[in-house]
């Protein structure tokens, strides 16, 4: 290009150096506030997802907002869920809400009680949530006997003057009549969502079926006659019809087997209104009985009882998150009516309505960052265009054709809006990756529930961001460049510029 021996670059280079500072800055605000956002969704949905997963199965007759009604996990649908491809993995659980109260020796004059909604889990160990954000003791193991060891907020351990170790009283309601059980904080847990925290524990979800008296338990007891030939088989339960392994039931609830032979029972409970109509109230509870001859033993089989078959709800993970509305649709059809089934939205729909707004204020700062950029390039393109005037109409004179005049300012104006972009981006990407290591930047827990701002780089996303966002700028400074091919060649080699 031709120099203008009077002005040079001087005036110019400035205000495109201001201008190309102006993109850097707003390449990189845009790409730290989507950074903000996804960070924000991702961390807070994170948190949410322990206590309601990307899909929840309940029933459809809750009595109680804070309790989950039983529902039968024994039929195929259900065992169908775990094998579907675009399930990651579906879980049993339940609600069951109470009271708990401090039973500290060293602590007996706060008497404070606090209310708790107890989540019962099949796995407290296995839970990836709990592995988190447990930040004192750990997730107590879980086997075939039933564990009374919870995890608590650190909030109510605050408010109840709690420790590891430490016993409560919990008080609940079953069958209308209430309940006093006692329990061991195991684990101490802290999200930052408060209004969650303070809500919940967690215990083994044995512990809530049998609370709620959900499914049929057979309690056996057997005698030996006096000589020992004869053992005397019994259940204690009342009001159980039994079948003894002949397909009778009968409100017999003994048998008497011979000690001279190896013998194996099949004992089915069936807990029935009553014997007419014999209509059943819960699953019967199977129960295998074995007797071994040589070494005198009774063993039994499938002790836990059919409490196990029942649940307050299933919780499911999905592969793709971003297909919870679909498959929620295709479980309803599956499922029926009888059923409720909820997505994480709907769950949680106050922090996700929040969540939504943050994602509006996103859109309006990406509006402004990206009219502040298609100004600053096109008040540098015309500042250009100003400066090199003569040299408009000197090529002008030559011959040159005003396409080529456009391509010549555009393909300029592109090549500093691309300085801007990536310039921008290694600011951006270097903000990133100092909070994420040095976490400089603080929120308050309470009001964002995160004590620092979250940054993530989806690299997909900013990567649409940045084309779009250019090819936007770049397309605006079309017109600037039109300018050029208005300019008179007499007008413009006269001009003093």
């Amino acid at each position: 290009m031709l120099k203008n021996k009077k002005h040079s670059k001087k005036f110019s280079r400035p205000i495109v150096i201001i201008s190309i500072l102006g993109v850097i800055l707003g390449v990189s605000v845009m790409v730290v506030t989507l950074s903000v956002a996804v960070g924000f969704q991702n961390k807070i949905k994170g948190k949410l997802l322990s206590f309601g997963n990307h899909i929840q199965i309940e029933s459809m007759f809750q009595s109680n907002n804070n309790e989950t009604s039983p529902i039968k996990t024994l039929n195929n649908s259900f065992d169908e869920l775990n094998y579907a491809k675009y399930i990651d993995k579906a879980q049993k659980y339940a609600y069951k809400s109470a009271i708990i109260q401090s039973k500290n020796k060293f602590n007996l004059e706060n008497n404070e009680v606090e209310g708790v909604i107890f989540k019962g889990l099949e796995s407290l160990q296995k839970n990836s949530f709990l592995k988190k954000y447990i930040i004192m003791g750990k997730a107590p193991k879980i086997s075939s006997e039933i564990n009374d060891t919870i995890i608590l907020s650190l909030e109510k351990c605050q408010k109840l003057n709690l420790q590891l170790n430490n016993k409560i009283a919990a008080f609940f309601i079953s069958n209308g009549k209430p309940k006093q059980r006692n329990l061991v904080v195991g684990g101490i847990y802290e999200t930052g969502l408060s209004k969650i925290d303070s809500r919940f524990a967690f215990i083994d979800l044995k512990y809530l079926q049998k609370i709620n008296n959900w499914g049929t338990k057979l309690n056996p007891s057997y005698f030996f006659s006096k000589d020992s030939s004869i053992i005397n088989f019994s259940v204690n339960n009342k009001n159980i019809y039994c079948d003894w392994g002949n397909n009778e039931i009968t409100d017999e609830n003994s048998i008497k087997i011979s000690t001279e032979i190896d013998t194996q029972i099949t004992l089915i409970g069936y807990e029935l209104n009553n014997a007419l109509e014999k209509k059943l109230i819960t699953i019967p509870d199977t129960l295998i009985i074995s007797f071994t001859k040589n070494k005198k033993t009774i063993t039994y089989e499938n002790i836990p009882g059919s409490g196990q078959y029942y649940s307050g709800g299933i919780e499911i993970f999905l592969k793709n998150t971003a297909e919870r509305h679909l498959i929620k649709d295709d479980l309803k059809l599956k499922f029926g009516p009888e059923y409720k089934i909820t997505t994480i939205d709907e769950q949680h729909e106050e922090i996700f309505s929040w969540l939504n707004l943050i994602y509006k204020n996103v859109y309006i700062i990406l509006g402004l960052m990206i009219a502040v950029a298609i100004i600053n390039m096109s008040c540098a393109l015309l500042v250009l265009i100003v400066e090199k005037t003569k040299m408009i109409g000197i090529l002008k004179a030559l011959g040159i054709k005003n396409s080529s005049l456009i391509k010549i300012f555009a393909t300029h104006g592109g090549l500093l809006l691309s300085f801007g972009f990536i310039g921008g981006n290694i600011l951006a990407i270097i903000i990133i990756k100092l909070q994420n290591q040095f976490e400089f930047l603080k929120l308050s827990q309470e009001n964002y529930y995160l004590d620092t701002v979250p940054m993530e780089y989806p690299i997909l996303s900013i990567l649409v961001l940045n084309i779009f966002t250019f090819l936007f700028c770049f397309l605006a400074m079309m017109l600037p460049s039109l300018i050029s091919s208005r300019i008179s060649p007499i007008k413009a080699i006269n001009s003093d510029i």
